[in-house]
């Protein structure tokens, strides 16, 4: 004989549970976080900056575009300017003053887009500006040799944001060597110009 199948499946609920929301839980929820503030494109480029150059204080001046150049000479090819493949944003930024000196010091820093290189080069004395390129000129701390470096940064035609943007930079690095070269007399009551 077959066993008899039971009549349809009947639900009851019983009086003492109550159906649950399938969202709630007995784990307790963290505390809301607070959002982080927003920052200015400004306070992000400086933390940026920093990563690279820690002693860095401020961004005087930025070009959205700038192309390194270095300039060799040798005997087969005489002089000429090579890409040194470095591209990218390029910044002009104040570092902290030499402890021993007091005397205030500026980097041009181009952080590179198409590698892991970026450029970094203390401001110090002797800036040119030639046919849209700024010459800088460095010594290496690797025996003392002389660089000589030419940016050229991107600029549009008049009315865009990058209109003027060569002469601008060229003038703000020019000034800050200048500022950078000068010797700071101290008195006992800190730095002075």
């Amino acid at each position: 004989m077959t066993p008899k199948k039971p009549k349809g499946h009947q639900r009851h609920q019983s009086a003492h549970l109550q159906p649950s929301n399938q969202y709630d839980s007995d784990i307790p929820l963290p505390p809301p976080q607070d959002i982080p503030p927003q920052r200015t494109n400004a306070e992000l480029n400086l933390s940026v900056i920093q990563r690279h150059l820690p002693s860095t204080t401020s961004i005087v001046s930025v070009a959205p575009y700038a192309v390194v150049y270095i300039f060799t000479s040798t005997p087969q090819s005489g002089p000429a300017w090579e890409k040194s493949g470095i591209e990218g944003t390029l910044f002009v930024c104040q570092q902290l003053p030499e402890s021993n000196s007091g005397r205030v010091r500026y980097s041009v820093v181009v952080l590179n887009r198409k590698g892991l290189n970026d450029f970094i080069c203390p401001l110090s004395g002797d800036i040119d500006y030639e046919a849209g390129y700024i010459i800088l000129r460095s010594t290496s701390d690797e025996g003392g040799e002389e660089n000589i470096w030419g940016l050229w940064i991107f600029e549009e035609d008049e009315g865009s944001s990058t209109a003027g943007m060569r002469e601008v930079n060229a003038r703000i690095i020019r000034d800050c060597a200048a500022r950078a070269a000068r010797i700071v007399a101290t008195d006992g009551h800190g730095p002075r110009m």
